[in-house]
């Protein structure tokens, strides 16, 4: 049992396990995705294998997403997020040495992926609903935006150098200290101290409990808005951004190389925005006002972006909408882990998980099909005005704006924060 978590101190013992224990795994992950398209091309010549490939390690974290989360409330979260990472590693290091021995038939790595995934789709849940437990309520908001520094920049890094790691390197050498990085991680996070009360009855089975979280998910009122709008935004935004690539490629005076540019000036304004909001304690009674400001700007930034042929514009927008991005990102998992009781943190965050990724394959299909009729830049703009259009109505619904501050863990009867408590707008 952890000792209880003080408001003065986010930097503690189990923190900074979990913290650097994800940062390793995270880093490593992002260069192996890298390593392994380039690993794929090279022994198929093939895209689509590429692309089946690729899916093969995101697609059991979607359909699971509700499983997994049921499983995060119910098991030891520390003996979770432990065995997520240490089979991974072990999946990892097996494939990187039965490759190097020719022993390892191509075929075996759709399998390999879909049971790599499925494993990291409890990963997710359980480290989500853990923090709460080892964080006090009032630096969860740092908290989370020090894991998002941590998963950003290590997307940034990997992203960059996995390339790079690829020519120095083979392929297999790399997927060997992939899962090194992951066994490290699962050998320090055997030392968090999560508080874990066993079950007296059992008596629900995983369905039951799957319907129950979807049940209390939607019986809050907030959080149905918050679920709802997230999976809609996901899916307009990811349409728009997938289309990106082929704008950049077919726009004179743009290119491959400054769409990098772009993606990395993205990246670093979200670093930026994570790191003021890791030593920025925000008030409760003000987080509905800042995510407002902020998605208001992040729409001005997508639009504006969608409708500019300079890129110098583009860049410095990008930068802001990564700023601004964080900041919505990290209220939004802030007030859940508050908000959501301890019993049902797994099952929300599950759920959370499959909606907000679960449309984001056929946002891509789509976005190429809409993009053929009406024209790449036009299907970037129009998708992120349907974004607009969907977020906008509810930055004026007052109960969810008393959601969105409440400092407190709600019964499914309640609708938001108690009327003492009103939407503090600024």
């Amino acid at each position: 049992m952890t000792d209880k978590p003080t408001a003065n101190k986010l930097w503690n013992r189990d923190f900074v396990l979990l913290w650097q224990g994800q940062l390793v795994s995270d880093l490593g992950q992002a260069a192996f995705m890298v390593v392994l398209g380039f690993w794929v091309l090279d022994v198929t010549n093939s895209t689509a294998i590429m692309g089946i490939i690729l899916a093969c390690f995101t697609l059991p974290r979607v359909l699971f997403g509700p499983f997994a989360g049921v499983f995060a409330d119910r098991a030891n979260k520390r003996l979770l997020i432990v065995f997520s990472d240490l089979l991974r590693g072990i999946l990892f290091v097996g494939m990187g040495v039965l490759i190097l021995s020719d022993k390892f038939p191509f075929g075996l790595i759709y399998p390999f992926a879909l049971l790599t995934s499925f494993f990291g789709a409890f990963f997710t849940p359980a480290i989500n609903a853990a923090v709460p437990d080892i964080v006090h309520k009032d630096n969860l908001s740092r908290a989370n935006s020090a894991r998002g520094i941590s998963q950003t920049a290590s997307s940034l890094v990997g992203n960059s150098f996995g390339g790079v790691l690829y020519a120095i390197l083979e392929g297999p050498v790399f997927f060997v200290i992939n899962g090194i990085c992951f066994i490290y991680s699962a050998i320090t996070e055997v030392f968090i101290r999560i508080p874990y009360k066993k079950r007296t009855s059992e008596s629900r089975n995983i369905r039951q409990e799957m319907i129950e979280g979807f049940r209390y998910s939607w019986s809050i009122k907030g959080i149905k808005i918050l679920l709802m709008t997230g999976m809609f935004i996901n899916f307009f935004v990811t349409m728009g951004v997938t289309l990106l690539q082929p704008l950049f490629k077919n726009t004179e005076g743009f290119g491959v190389e400054r769409y990098g540019y772009t993606m990395g000036s993205l990246m670093l304004g979200a670093i930026l925005g994570m790191l003021i909001l890791s030593v920025w304690r925000m008030r409760s009674d003000r987080r509905f006002f800042f995510y407002k400001i902020s998605t208001y700007l992040m729409i001005v930034c997508m639009l504006i972006a969608g409708f500019t042929e300079s890129f110098g514009v583009i860049v410095v927008l990008a930068f802001f909408a990564g700023i601004f991005n964080s900041f919505i990102s990290v209220i939004t998992q802030t007030v859940l882990q508050i908000t959501v009781s301890q019993e049902n943190r797994g099952k929300v965050f599950g759920i959370q998980a499959t909606m907000y990724e679960g449309l984001a394959p056929l946002a891509m299909a789509l976005s190429g099909i809409v993009a053929h009729f009406a024209g790449v830049r036009p299907t970037i703009i129009g998708s992120f005005m349907l974004a607009a259009v969907i977020v906008i109505p509810t930055l004026f619904n007052k109960t969810f704006g008393n959601y969105m501050n409440s400092d407190c863990c709600l019964a499914p009867s309640s609708q938001a924060v108690p009327e003492t408590s009103p939407v503090n707008d600024g």
